[in-house]
């Protein structure tokens, strides 16, 4: 899959829609190239998994199973009640769909542990940008002698935030509030 481009006349702003078409696209590309690299076994264990998952897949679960009773009630007896086979069949079916999906579930897991991380990333981005737009503007206000009560607080936001920091809060917040 290629990148999408953003094309926009020189000197125009792109609209926050083309923006966020862009990102969109960017992201599906990058997750759809990122599924072509799977291997080939794994593209098919998620595809009947998601097929799996479908009312189509009840319908079609239900229609054997009433046909299989129905025959061997009617014109053919060759699993006679209480048909013994079909319960080996379906006892089949719950291992392997229980296992495909589970395979599925670490798959979509690990899929979202890197949009986790790249949210993060982006976030400790626009914490740096902040803050280093939060400096300017800080000294922009200096030098026109604007002084607030605003000013002090923002002088404080101009810190540099350390993400571990902040992470040991959480945990500290959170086991606190566990008790």
């Amino acid at each position: 899959m290629t990148r999408p481009q953003t094309h926009r006349a020189a000197g125009s702003t792109p609209s926050i829609e083309a923006l966020t078409e862009h990102n969109i696209e960017s992201i599906l590309c990058l997750e759809d190239s990122e599924r072509a690299t799977k291997p080939r076994l794994y593209r098919v264990v998620s595809t009947i998994a998601a097929f799996c998952g479908t009312v189509t897949f009840l319908w079609l679960n239900l229609a054997v199973f009433a046909v299989w009773i129905a025959l061997n009630e009617g014109l053919f007896q060759f699993d006679p009640y209480p048909f013994t086979f079909l319960l080996f069949l379906v006892s089949l079916e719950a291992i392997f769909l229980s296992t495909l999906i589970l395979i599925s579930q670490n798959m979509a897991a690990q899929e979202n542990e890197r949009r986790h991380h790249l949210d993060l990333q982006i976030n400790l981005l626009n914490e740096r940008e902040m803050t280093a737009l939060l400096r300017l503007v800080t000294q922009v206000a200096t030098k026109l002698g604007v002084e607030s009560d605003a000013q002090r607080e923002v002088r404080a936001l101009t810190e540099d935030t350390d993400p571990s920091a902040v992470l040991h809060q959480i945990v500290r917040a959170e086991s606190a509030h566990d008790r």
